[in-house]
């Protein structure tokens, strides 16, 4: 956005008033950006190879697949009643909430 589109969508009349601005929000975010740098270095330099966190994930992996399995059953067995049925189950893509 322009420092004029800016001017007209905010209803400001002085340019200067936008220019303060950017240069508070470029002041916020390069103290954002500093801030942000130190945690993540701390971070890493605290950060120790947890034995157990294959173990979590191993963990994980197994209920992710165990929920992708039951979609596919749940929607197989949508499917089965729809045609059985011979009704509409799912709701259409697109259609109004009334």
């Amino acid at each position: 956005m322009t420092i004029y589109e800016a001017r007209i969508a905010y209803w400001v009349n002085s340019t200067v008033t936008i220019t303060k601005w950017i240069k508070e929000i470029n002041r916020e975010n390069a103290e954002l950006v500093t801030s942000n740098a130190s945690l993540m270095a701390n971070k890493k330099q605290n950060q120790q190879p947890d034995p157990d966190d294959k173990k979590a994930l191993d963990e994980a992996l197994k209920k992710l697949e165990e929920a992708e399995l039951k979609v596919k059953a749940l929607n197989t067995l949508i499917d089965v009643a729809e045609e059985q049925f011979k009704i509409s189950i799912r709701k259409k893509a697109g259609a109004r909430q009334s």
